[in-house]
């Protein structure tokens, strides 16, 4: 199971296309949809729709390969197929913003069956976040550490470089506004934000050390 796409919903279909396009060639699908603005769904590359469909609804999820509901949000299935050639950015993780912690646990890893590979409490800020392991993809979930049974709702996207100095050159190059390059909160990474509201989503350049 991999992410192997995104939906957005735009109220202008075109502006946000050529703003994804301004980005550069990603290696992951970007469909764009009319609608009020945003990350609308991620879809789940799988080597079997139908038999991994089964086994999601056995599991106790609504809906079909067309959108599972997990927690308010749009999950959906499509067939894997594996990506061809160098990119420009690689998708590094999904945040999705929940009121409720253990039902994201328990919707994204006992139902979906991502591997859990972080469960970080800090108390004194009152947050808690969890690292989901997708394919070669992060799903982090961040959560209040008392619940409050607010829906999720997902935060943004972060594309991984190898050179971010070089990347935020080109887009600003290409009349994409980007913030300078920073220390970001993971040790040994550096990250930058893509302030182009016309992406429909939080949007994070980020390199790994």
């Amino acid at each position: 199971m991999r992410i192997s796409g995104l939906t957005i919903t735009s109220p202008d279909v075109a502006a946000t296309q050529d703003a994804w396009r301004r980005l550069g060639t990603l290696d992951r699908e970007i469909e764009v949809t009319p609608g009020e603005g945003g990350l609308a769904a991620v879809v789940l590359g799988v080597d079997d729709v139908a038999a991994t469909e089964r086994l999601l609804q056995r599991r106790g999820l609504d809906g079909d390969a067309d959108g599972f509901d997990l927690g308010g949000l749009t999950w959906r299935l499509a067939p894997f197929v594996e990506g061809e050639g160098s990119t420009d950015l690689v998708l590094d993780h999904v945040v999705v913003r929940t009121g409720d912690a253990e039902r994201a646990a328990a919707h994204l890893g006992a139902r979906v069956g991502l591997d859990l590979r972080l469960d970080r409490r800090l108390t004194e800020h009152g947050f808690r976040g969890l690292f989901f392991r997708c394919g070669d993809a992060v799903v982090e979930v961040a959560a209040p550490i008392e619940p409050t049974g607010d829906p999720d709702s997902f935060g943004g996207l972060a594309w991984r470089s190898a050179d971010i100095e070089a990347t935020r050159e080109r887009l600003v190059a290409g009349g994409v506004e980007v913030s300078e390059v920073r220390t970001g909160r993971k040790p040994g990474t550096r990250v930058a934000t893509v302030r182009d509201r016309a992406l429909g989503t939080p949007t994070l350049i980020i390199e790994q050390g």
